[in-house]
């Protein structure tokens, strides 16, 4: 089927939220610069999401491929052992707002803006999971991304944006030429239907990360991905 573009997605910055993450008490004297950065933001902003039904074609001991494409990754194949249908996505902040955030000259206002721009990206997230329920119902669902264990390296996110089609023409992110997005506040990956509670972070060694949502377990591979 067609890629599903989402690119009017609202978005008003949760300004009492920004200045709780950032430490900065609401009388301060920066916080009029925030809200005022806030302003500008809700402006321009148009987060975006991309993102397709597509099908499991077959699978090998370490790789599956899915609508043609050859995704490598022994993880990923164990966990789509039983599952026929995914969802490959790209989700963004816009390139909208990234070129605003570029623009400010103040390193203090760029990393401000920075988070606001983390706040458009979650709303994109949202409206994707929110369409991708109400559209296709695909129950439980969990999550994997390129590069985000060892075993599905960071490179594969050329085959994933192959699996979309255009992403750059559809929702304006790019790939540079060490497979990063562009912009850079964007979330790849592949969603599926699974009973399982999975989180790659239960995989991955790497300590003090800012994104982690589950505690690393150093027996998990050995026990579920092994390759025996």
């Amino acid at each position: 089927m067609d890629p599903i573009v989402l690119d009017n997605i609202p978005f008003e910055p949760d300004v009492d939220g920004l200045l709780s993450s950032l430490h900065i008490d609401p009388d301060d004297e920066d916080a009029g610069r925030v809200r005022e950065l806030a302003g500008q933001a809700a402006d321009i902003a148009r987060p975006k999401a991309l993102y397709r039904q597509a099908y499991v074609d077959a699978r090998g001991d370490n790789h599956v491929v899915v609508d043609g494409i050859w995704l490598t990754s022994r993880v990923l194949r164990v966990n789509l052992e039983d599952v026929h249908r995914v969802f490959p996505h790209v989700v963004t902040c816009g390139t909208e707002l990234d070129e605003w955030s570029n623009s400010l000259e103040d390193m203090i206002e760029r990393y401000w803006a920075d988070r606001i721009k983390e706040m458009a990206l979650g709303a994109a997230t949202s409206a994707f999971l929110t369409h991708l329920d109400k559209r296709f119902r695909p129950g439980k669902t969990a999550v994997m991304d390129p590069g985000s264990l060892e075993d599905w390296p960071l490179a594969q996110q050329g085959q994933l944006f192959s699996i979309l089609g255009d992403v750059r023409e559809l929702i304006g992110v790019e790939l540079t030429d060490s497979f990063l997005m562009i912009p850079i506040k964007s979330m790849s990956g592949l969603r599926f239907p699974t009973e399982v509670d999975f989180e790659s972070c239960r995989l991955c060694e790497r300590e003090d990360c800012p994104g982690r949502r589950a505690p690393y377990d150093p027996e998990l591979f050995d026990k579920e991905y092994r390759d025996r």
